[in-house]
């Protein structure tokens, strides 16, 4: 006994690849010229896209340089105009892995330890907090070709022309990873976790 389902099943099927072949063959004809070209069509080529030029005075074929400078761009903050802590991982972009950029995403506001209160207190005063960093000689694991990981001494100075008494410095220390982008000398920071 035959199935009818199998066969309308079938019939569907050849169909709609039918269909699929006719669209693909009008739309490849559709883009052609008028001419008659002969030579086969060009395969795609990989192309290799380079990173992001460095800021100013980075050199970013040296990985502390690039772990540094990425530290103190997120640690740094201007909360009168920054709507979050995530704006200092924002001006750190030209220096961080695409990937690890989409796999923050809208968390970066975590990488910073500041509740809202002080935030808002930071933003109706004006203040500034610059951050500095420096890597330490902490041990970590073996370098790679292709990896570095470090940790990070970051300290944060608030300058807050309304406080009545000059806040004292905060300090964090961050594991980071800098990882050297594919067919290039150049690196990017692709993990920071503040402790």
């Amino acid at each position: 006994m035959i199935d009818h389902r199998t066969r309308t099943g079938r019939r569907i099927l050849a169909s709609a690849a039918a269909a699929l072949a006719t669209a693909a063959t009008l739309t490849v004809a559709g883009c052609g010229n008028s001419g008659h070209n002969t030579s086969p069509p060009q395969q795609p080529t990989a192309s290799v896209v380079s990173p992001a030029p460095a800021p100013a005075g980075v050199d970013d074929r040296q990985p502390d340089q690039v772990l540094t400078w990425v530290a103190a761009q997120v640690y740094s903050w201007h909360p009168a105009s920054d709507p979050s802590a995530a704006a200092g991982f924002d001006r750190a972009r030209p220096l961080l892995d695409p990937k690890y950029i989409t796999a923050v995403g809208a968390t970066a506001a975590g990488l910073a330890n500041v509740t809202g209160a002080t935030w808002a207190r930071w933003a109706t005063d004006n203040a500034t907090i610059t951050a500095t960093a420096r890597v330490t000689t902490d041990d970590h694991p073996a370098d790679t070709p292709t990896t570095r990981q470090r940790v990070a001494a970051v300290t944060q100075h608030i300058a807050d022309p309304a406080a009545t008494t000059a806040e004292p410095d905060r300090t964090l220390i961050a594991y980071m990873i800098a990882t050297r982008e594919p067919d290039t000398d150049r690196w990017r920071v692709s993990m920071i976790a503040p402790r």
